[in-house]
């Protein structure tokens, strides 16, 4: 694939003699343009000669590249248009750049001038210096137009280079910063770790949004939708709810299962006429009955047994088991209105209140979006927009951190501290980022000619 020389063009509201010296003077040039930290004239030895002159620019700290150039000519058109031809090079390995050329010109009209630049290079390395280059150019490309946007505002409103590159890079730095703590903070402790206490803030926020959703007691009681009154279910006023075990039927339970009944005790297992049980209905074997003395040990036609009818056939038992059935019907009667009752006064959370016990779900769902919105820090455009967001955001993410468990303010490295740092420097990020130099103000493709 042939590589494009690069190409960057801005409009500057200023005369073009002004921008003629701010960008042949070496002292003003190396202030705005972002590739040379330092620009060094040679002396001509005489006046057809080209200006020659040497650079260093600054990659990292303790890492310089140094480099030579030249001003071949320069000419200008009856129409004032101006020209400068630049061939430049530098022999330090480290630089990917061997040797390239290039222009810049000056195109006057009634309102300024149109700078504009195009330049190209060769590098080093063969192929590997061709595939690094594929991520070097476009670098470059940005720098050249981020410096030329530096230009045109030093010209037009007289703001500092190093003011603006100071604004520009504080912003880039804390909006790095920004994006490695909301993505970290949204990976790590709640997605791949899932720290108790993220979990736990978010429960207790749920069962603080259910409580307020069922009242004080904790449980919605509506007597008025249940076939019985107060009275006939003798549950607490507070609704606990009970088990059938735990409700207060009449202690008999005859005529029932085991199951059916709320009874602690044995239940009845057998119909009457097995058991030839007295009103208690309790199962007992025939050795464990409360008989007289005297019935001991006689066979029933023989002992006198009193009113508890014990050893007497059905028939001579005081109370028939029709009376038995009756009650038994009575009982499942009163029984199925205590059921109804309970099944009324049982406690369900609202449908549109989330569960506590999806707090774990809930948390990797915060961390997703933690870490979706910590990526838009790394957009080029909107960054006012999201400094001036977290200045909203932050504080009410405090809050409802206190509200959820307010012993987190005396933690070591508490949210309260931590955000309160986020928000200042929120804060910060609003003020300076207004109204920044970018490489995006300027033309980056020529436009072809017919």
């Amino acid at each position: 694939m042939k590589k494009k020389p690069i190409y960057v063009e801005v409009d500057i509201l200023a005369p073009i003699e002004e921008a003629w010296t701010y960008t042949q003077n070496p002292k003003l040039h190396e202030q705005w343009d972002l590739r040379f930290t330092s620009i060094t004239y040679i002396e001509k030895k005489s006046v057809e000669e080209p200006q020659r002159f040497t650079y260093e620019t600054k990659v990292m700290p303790g890492v310089v590249v140094g480099g030579w150039g030249e001003s071949k000519g320069e000419h200008q058109k009856k129409d004032g248009t101006k020209t400068s031809s630049l061939h430049f090079g530098t022999p330090q390995k480290i630089s990917p750049i061997a040797e390239g050329r290039g222009y810049w010109q000056y195109i006057p009209h009634d309102k300024g001038l149109t700078f504009l630049t195009q330049y190209d290079y060769d590098v080093r390395y063969g192929k590997l210096g061709k595939l690094l280059d594929a991520m070097f150019r476009p670098i470059m490309g940005w720098a050249t137009a981020l410096s030329f946007d530096v230009l045109k505002r030093w010209l037009e409103k007289g703001e500092n280079p190093a003011s603006q590159y100071r604004r520009f890079f504080l912003t880039i730095f804390i909006s790095i910063l920004f994006c490695i703590i909301w993505v970290y903070h949204g990976l790590v402790p709640k997605i791949i770790v899932q720290h108790p206490t993220e979990v736990v803030l978010v429960e207790n926020i749920l069962e603080k949004d259910l409580q307020s959703e069922l009242g004080p007691s904790g449980y919605r009681v509506e007597l008025s939708r249940v076939g019985v009154g107060p009275s006939e279910t003798e549950l607490e006023q507070s609704g606990i709810k009970k088990e059938p075990s735990e409700t207060d039927v009449r202690p008999s339970g005859i005529g029932k299962e085991p199951s059916e009944t709320g009874l602690g005790l044995s239940g009845i297992e057998k119909e009457p006429s097995e058991t030839g049980l007295g009103l208690s209905g309790i199962k007992k074997e025939p050795s464990e009955t409360d008989v007289r003395p005297s019935g001991i040990g006689k066979e029933p036609s023989e002992t006198g047994l009193g009113p508890s009818g014990i050893g007497k056939e059905p028939s001579e038992t005081e109370l028939e088991p029709s009376e038995f059935r009756s009650r038994s019907s009575e009982t499942e009667g009163e029984s199925s209105k205590i059921k109804l009752n309970l099944s009324k006064t049982t406690a369900k959370p609202n449908e549109d209140a989330l569960s506590w016990n999806n707090a774990n779900k809930i948390v990797i769902w915060i961390g997703i979006a933690e870490i979706l919105f910590g990526l838009c820090w790394l957009l080029p455009r909107g960054k006012r927009l999201l400094f001036g967001a977290q200045i909203i955001v932050f504080p009410f993410l405090t809050i409802g951190a206190l509200l959820a468990d307010i012993t987190i303010a005396t933690a070591p490295f508490n949210p309260v501290t931590f955000n309160l740092a986020l928000w200042v420097l929120s804060i910060i990020g609003f003020i300076i980022s207004k109204d920044m130099p970018s490489a995006r103000r300027c033309i980056r493709k020529r436009e072809e000619t017919t």
